[in-house]
């Protein structure tokens, strides 16, 4: 059909048949095609033990020959954060700690080790290593001033949500322009992504139902963020 690229979200908990292990379905998903790239959209840090996913996402990478953007976030829905018995309070630091593991783990040459705030780990290799180099390209969720600076300042490509007016996407644009000249780095169109639902529909009674269906999931997948 012509698409560039197909990314998945990892979602838990919820009962709504949401996918929960994007890294295997990729994996499923790199042997039955050959040009299409595959995404994350994200994996969601803070859950996963950094060195595993690191693993995880190079053998994405590996067996796609290169095809992997490996997209990340912090989280946001309280019930997920509830079921992994881990304080959403935490999301920040542990993404942060996590993704410098996962950043080192694909950029050192032979054994490296790390003695953080919440990892410890004694001379381990990371296998596979990515195809890509230094790494597959990182893509960040963010919508906070502080979030959009760090990926500006990070050289993350950049996930804009689905919820917010264009208004709100089009200021957080601007911080990340901002963010990405003070931090010296060119600012790439291709490197941003927007969330939008696509409904199509052939007359307008599908139309209002169809606005109607989306209005409904979407107080449903705000009330998951909510505690």
């Amino acid at each position: 059909l012509g698409y560039y690229s197909n990314f998945l979200v990892e979602h838990h908990f919820s009962g709504m048949g949401q996918v929960s292990a994007s890294l295997n379905l990729l994996t499923y998903l790199a042997a039955r095609t050959s040009t299409i790239r595959l995404g994350t959209a994200v994996v969601v840090i803070p859950w996963h033990n950094p060195v595993l996913v690191a693993e995880e996402a190079a053998t994405v990478d590996l067996l796609s020959r290169g095809r992997l953007d490996f997209g990340v976030g912090k989280g946001y829905r309280y019930n997920e954060f509830h079921g992994f018995c881990i304080p959403i309070e935490e999301a920040s630091e542990r993404f942060e700690e996590s993704m410098a593991v996962i950043r080192k783990a694909w950029t050192t040459e032979g054994r490296f080790s790390h003695h953080g705030k919440r990892w410890h780990f004694d001379n381990i290799v990371l296998e596979p290593a990515p195809v890509q180099k230094p790494h597959p390209p990182l893509w960040l969720a963010a919508g906070k001033p502080e979030s959009l600076e760090y990926a500006a300042r990070e050289g993350y490509n950049l996930f804009l949500d689905q919820f917010q007016t264009l208004a709100v996407i089009y200021d957080r644009l601007h911080s990340y322009k901002k963010g990405l000249a003070a931090a010296g780095r060119k600012y790439n169109p291709l490197g941003v992504a927007i969330a939008r639902a696509l409904l199509i529909v052939r007359n307008k009674e599908e139309r209002d139902a169809a606005i109607a269906g989306r209005a409904r999931t979407l107080e449903v997948m705000n009330a998951y963020g909510r505690s």
